[in-house]
């Protein structure tokens, strides 16, 4: 770059391509380090894994409560069950 140019512009700094390739390379490298360092911190995040369980939990739940009601077998609804070996004898 010649002297007469800096003097004329000399508000303004030129760079050749080479700088400008490697600052932009850096800025790059930097950036996809970044990315990735995020996606290593979401993926050992237990929020996913908390989120589907407490997903499971509910479906099940639901499950539960939209299912007829199972009773022991032998004993009619409203009954007590009744054990022999406390009956009296009269």
């Amino acid at each position: 770059m010649s002297k007469s140019y800096t003097m004329k512009y000399h508000g303004r700094v030129t760079y050749d391509a080479d700088v400008l390739k490697m600052f932009w390379e850096k800025k790059i490298k930097l950036h996809t380090e970044q990315l990735q360092k995020e996606d290593m911190r979401i993926r050992r995040s237990a929020l996913d894994r908390l989120r589907d369980e407490w997903a499971r939990q509910l479906e099940r739940r639901n499950q539960m409560l939209q299912s007829p009601r199972r009773h022991p077998r032998g004993a009619p609804l409203g009954t007590p069950a009744l054990r022999t070996g406390d009956q009296l004898a009269a």
